[in-house]
Order: C-alpha cells, then structure tokens, then sequence
C-alpha cells in the first residue's frame, strides 16, 4: 500500500515538527529565565501550552517528551530529575483539553480573559500538586542531588510549619507557580492566536 501525502499527513508533519522545535523554544527559554538568571520562575511550557491549543493535547505531550530529549541529548545525563517530564505532559492536557471543552469561538473577549485567569490559576495547581509529589519522591532517593532550584528558600523558610515533607513539597511551589502559570497560560494564548492568523494568510494566499 503506497503511502499518500495528502493534506492532512502533512498537517500531522508540520505538527511533529513543532513539537520538537517547541520543546526546544521552551528548554531555551526555561534554561535563560530559571538557571542562567535565576529568577523565581520556569517559563517552561509556554510553547508546550501553545501547541495543545493551536494541534490538541497530545501534540503537547509530544513537545514535553522533546523538551526533556533535548536536555537529555545536550547533558549526555539520564537524571531522575527528568520525571517532572510528567509536570509538561499534566500541562500540556490540562491547556489542551480545557480549551477544548471550555473555550469557544463565541466567547467574549472579557468572558475569554476570565477562561483564561481559570485556566491559570488551575495550572497551578496542577504543577504544584504533580510537581510537590514528584519533589517528594526525590527527596527520598538518597543518590538524587536537587540543583539549587526556585523553591529552596520556601523551604528553608517553611520547612518547621509543615509536619507532612509531602504538603511542603507542594505549598512552596506554590508561590512561584501562580505567576509563572499566568505568564505561561496568556504567552501561550498569544502565540496560539499569532498562529491562528498566520494559517489563514497562508491559506488566503493559496
């Protein structure tokens, strides 16, 4: 059976190929903000986020797994620091499917912004909750060594009003993800709608 490359078999081409390069743009981005000025923020999945809104969730996903091949192939390590692969999957559904079930063509641009301050704020909780969990694990491997990270002063900070290591793991995450998620939810929105309106000049084009 020959193999047709019809429109469609293009479309998930194109597609693939942002997955990686948006994988990329989000590892760059993340390494620039988060460990090369360290600043209280990730910014690491805007263009994970973008492409579940413009391709669909899974699309994100893919661009998750890129994300964290990319570090893998320019580090040469297999860490068990790359289990929060699973925080940019949790992100990449929750914009994908969120979109898709909430958000609609005839929203208003004030309903949209309050879709979107939801969206943000459910984001957080998300990472916060599958970032504090995942955190906690690692914290009981003895061979894993946590690089200098956002949330270390919350811990030291915090670390005596929590009885649970699980809850700390999650609250001081907390902080920081409100306004990285915000950041990330309406960079992502934008760069969805710059997309939207590139496909219809090409297409007018055509």
């Amino acid at each position: 059976m020959i193999f047709q490359f019809n429109s469609k078999n293009w479309e998930r081409v194109i597609f693939f190929i942002l997955s990686i390069l948006c994988g990329l743009l989000d590892y760059l981005i993340c390494d620039f903000v988060a460990w090369v000025n360290h600043l209280p923020l990730f910014c690491d999945t805007i263009f994970i986020m973008a492409l579940s809104f413009l391709a669909g969730p899974w699309w994100g996903v893919l661009a998750g797994f890129f994300y964290h091949l990319i570090d893998f192939a320019l580090n040469r390590t297999l860490e068990m620091g790359h289990l929060f692969m699973l925080c940019h999957f949790l992100a990449a559904l929750t914009a994908g499917y969120y979109k898709k079930w909430f958000i609609t063509q005839t929203d208003s641009n004030a309903c949209l912004f309050i879709k979107l301050v939801i969206l943000s704020i459910v984001m957080c909780l998300v990472m916060s909750v599958s970032g504090g969990i995942i955190g906690y694990i690692l914290s009981n491997v003895e061979a894993y060594k946590a690089a200098s990270s956002q949330t270390d002063f919350l811990s030291f900070l915090w670390e005596n009003k929590f009885q649970s290591k699980l809850l700390l793991q999650i609250a001081v995450r907390i902080p920081v993800n409100i306004a990285d998620r915000f950041i990330c939810t309406f960079a992502a929105w934008g760069i969805y709608l710059l997309a939207g309106i590139l496909r219809k000049d090409e297409k007018g084009a055509l």
